[in-house]
């Protein structure tokens, strides 16, 4: 018993070992101001690595859960920066915005 706690102090000062390098990427974001998108466009106008929050409307006739979810994904997949932290709610997104995954007409 003594030998798994052991184990679990050392991989848990691993887990703090690995959250202390994490940690300067996440601290160098402006959280001063927010990018609020309610469309494409809108978010393509909003500065990459900035905090982002797109905001989904329930369209009507939208009461299908499984929409708004494949909504909330794809939005996630095309905006949202996967090295940092992404929350999502019924409402929209909020993450690190990136064009990594976007491309615009003078890219084309």
């Amino acid at each position: 018993m003594i030998a798994a706690v052991g184990i679990s102090l050392a991989s848990l000062g691993g887990f703090a070992e690995a959250d202390q390098h994490e940690a300067p990427a996440q601290s160098s974001i402006d959280q001063s101001q927010v990018c609020v998108a309610n469309s494409d466009q809108q978010a393509l106008d909003c500065p990459e690595g900035a905090l982002f929050m797109a905001r989904l409307s329930q369209q009507e006739g939208e009461l299908n859960t499984l929409m708004m979810e494949n909504r909330l994904l794809n939005t996630m997949a095309l905006y949202c920066d996967i090295e940092h932290p992404i929350h999502q709610t019924k409402a929209g997104v909020l993450c690190i915005l990136t064009h990594e995954r976007i491309s615009t007409p003078e890219e084309e």
